[in-house]
């Protein structure tokens, strides 16, 4: 259970630290006036998440990220 737990903490941060990361990103895109949506960078996300998920379940890490990337939009706008 601690080990889980430790893991656990870790997810939090890094989650912690992605959606930052999204909110520097919608701030420049405003000013820049760039599209909050990139279907292509989506798609590469996608991409990658399905390549390195070789002993996963493709598809329930693909549903995370998708609520992760929806999440990292929200803050965006």
């Amino acid at each position: 259970r601690k080990k889980i737990d430790s893991i656990d903490k870790n997810i939090v941060r890094l989650l912690a630290n992605r959606f930052e990361l999204a909110k520097q990103i919608g701030i420049y895109k405003k000013k820049n006036k760039i599209n909050i949506i990139d279907k292509k960078r989506e798609l590469q996300v996608m991409s990658n998440i399905r390549k390195n998920s070789d002993k996963m379940n493709k598809q329930f890490l693909v549903d995370i990220f998708k609520n992760i990337m929806d999440y990292s939009k929200k803050l965006q706008k």
